[in-house]
């Protein structure tokens, strides 16, 4: 890091008045506020139902007004924010007076095309000339030109290549709002560029409007290098900006009070019988053959790497024998089914073997997961925090897209907020995960409980499994087993964990996102229901209370522990 740090350049636009109670005023409001203020669609349908309340709760009005300024500079082309911010602001001005004129005028060139959905065809058909017209011609186009840029930024910024993310944002009607070329500019940067050069681009940014996100992206990047101070130093006036913000204050509270893991971590910090290292795999040989080698250079202490191999008729028996010599002596061994059994029997499978039932955690990872070097650790240290966790998890991102996350911690929606997958059979679990497919901004790096978590890389206590049974085969192939089982879990006193600091990349999405012909549609959906049978009523209730009551109490806790380091 070669660039200066210093405090946040001026102070950030004001918003109706706070008042002191503001988190108890939206616990009772609004139960659901506590589970994310990232989470786009869940945030604007929250603003709605708020706003659609007559008479407007004056005492709610800074949240409901920060929360839409948020996501206006997080996502200044979303024509729905662009427009709520707007009517808000008519019926109660608070925006500051820039903001005010660049989204009145980005409104009306925000018009969603006859065909929306351009890019995502394009894209789909892998074919580079397709997508050098669309990003070329496409965005360039002054009546859509914006939509087709919002539909295609993550991907240019996936790519890395700055120098022609910038030139597609010139050819852009982007252009014609200088203050907006210079807010995607920086956040390309964030992404594609040295933080001293990115944290230059933010400190230019106009404060009125993009001052909380640059403060936000400024802290994210110090903290990525390690500069907790520095970072501390943007979040402080942020949080009191908007205390309202959940991600935000959880953020802030594990990077001023903790959690304090051993620095730096070394293999001796995994204690002997502590943990197995789980793998089972089905025709992926070169998927297992990269993340076998990704994970011998992690650090496993003494843990045993064990892979079930499940009826493989590829080269995975080679990449096997050969992953061995990766290993410690004795540390690596195989178990060679003859036919494949699907995902909760392996795992069952896995879990009865005597050197995994002797240890306190199994460690499962995913044959096309690359878990980082310390990712053992980070999961034990909030194991060892919490002795009463059923799983803790990590945040996921994606291989491909690798600053898109595709998972963090998993929670329960009111079952009145959900859309049932078959209209004739009313379902009750709706279970939201937070960030799917959002650009990794850094504001998942928090530790807090969760009713579930990915199972793409995930530390299962032996506790848990003997409290409440493993796997249910029902599931097979795969599909929701991994919630249902977290979720019996929660109920015999085994709540999960999520550790965001622990980020692992994962090559595929869910097999909820892959289904693309009708019979994997129709194998999700039946799993759907099978998941809607597997609890009763009332425990169903009973999760989605104590989820929300969980969630608020670990808020508010925290919330006062930065009030107390703040004084």
């Amino acid at each position: 890091m070669t660039a200066t740090v210093s405090a946040p350049p001026g102070p950030l636009p004001p918003l109706p008045e706070l008042p002191p109670d503001i988190l108890s005023r939206l616990a009772t409001a609004m139960p659901v506020w506590a589970v994310s203020s990232e989470h786009a669609g869940v945030r604007l349908s929250m603003v709605r139902s708020l706003l659609s309340r007559k008479p407007l709760d004056r005492g709610l009005a800074h949240a409901v007004a920060g929360s839409l300024f948020w996501a206006w500079q997080e996502d200044p082309l979303d024509p729905q924010v662009t427009s709520a911010l707007l009517e808000l602001d008519a019926a109660m001005p608070f925006l500051p007076a820039p903001a005010r004129a660049l989204a009145a005028a980005l409104l009306p060139r925000l018009a969603v095309p006859a065909d929306p959905d351009l890019w995502e065809a394009v894209a789909a058909c892998d074919d580079a000339d397709m997508v050098r017209v669309y990003l070329d011609k496409a965005t360039a186009d002054p009546a859509h030109g914006l939509f087709r840029l919002r539909k295609a930024l993550g991907a240019l910024i996936d790519a890395g290549d700055m120098g022609r993310l910038l030139r597609v944002l010139a050819g852009s009607p982007i252009r014609d709002f200088p203050p907006l070329l210079e807010r995607l500019c920086a956040e390309a940067a964030f992404f594609c560029e040295s933080p001293d050069k990115a944290l230059r681009r933010l400190s230019r940014l106009e404060r009125e409007l993009w001052g909380h996100l640059a403060d936000a992206l400024s802290a994210a990047l110090l903290a990525r290098e390690g500069d907790t101070g520095a970072a501390l130093g943007f979040l402080a006036p942020l949080g009191r900006a908007m205390p309202w913000h959940v991600n935000l204050t959880l953020v802030r509270h594990d990077l001023a009070c903790g959690p304090r893991p051993a620095a730096p971590p070394s293999p001796g910090d995994i204690h002997p019988g502590e943990a197995a290292v789980l793998l089972y795999t089905w025709n992926k040989a070169g998927f297992l053959r990269d993340t076998l080698e990704n994970l011998a250079r992690t650090r496993l202490g003494p843990a045993p790497v064990i892979v079930l191999d499940n009826g493989s008729t590829d080269d995975t028996p080679q990449v096997l024998a050969q992953a061995a010599m990766q290993f410690a002596p004795g540390q690596f061994s195989t178990v060679t089914l003859p036919v494949n059994v699907g995902a909760p029997a392996a795992r069952n499978w896995l879990l009865s073997l005597p050197a995994v039932r002797c240890a306190r955690y199994a460690a499962f990872v995913d044959d096309d997961a690359r878990p980082p070097r310390d990712w053992l650790t980070l999961l034990l240290d909030a194991a060892r925090a919490n002795p009463q966790a059923g799983a803790v998890g990590c945040a996921v991102a994606d291989i491909p897209a690798p600053h898109r996350l595709q998972s963090a911690d998993y929670h329960l929606l009111p079952p009145e907020t959900g859309q049932s997958l078959l209209a004739e059979v009313p379902e009750r679990i709706f279970v939201m995960d937070t960030c799917a497919g959002k650009l990794d901004f850094g504001m998942y790096r928090y530790r807090r409980p969760a009713l579930s978590v990915s199972g793409c890389c995930h530390l299962i206590a032996n506790a848990a499994v003997r409290a409440a049974g493993p796997f249910d085969i029902r599931f097979t192939p795969t599909q929701f087993d991994d919630l249902e089982r977290d979720m019996r879990s929660w109920l015999a006193g085994f709540p999960a964990v999520y550790e965001g600091r622990c980020v692992v990349h994962h090559v595929q999405t869910s097999s909820l996102a892959r289904a693309k012909t009708t019979a994997q549609s129709a194998h999700v959906a039946g799993n759907k229901l099978k998941l809607e049978g597997a609890l009763a009523h009332a425990d169903i209730g009973r999760l989605c209370s104590e989820n929300y009551a969980v969630l608020w109490k670990d808020l508010q806790d925290k919330n006062e522990a930065l009030r107390e380091v703040c004084r």
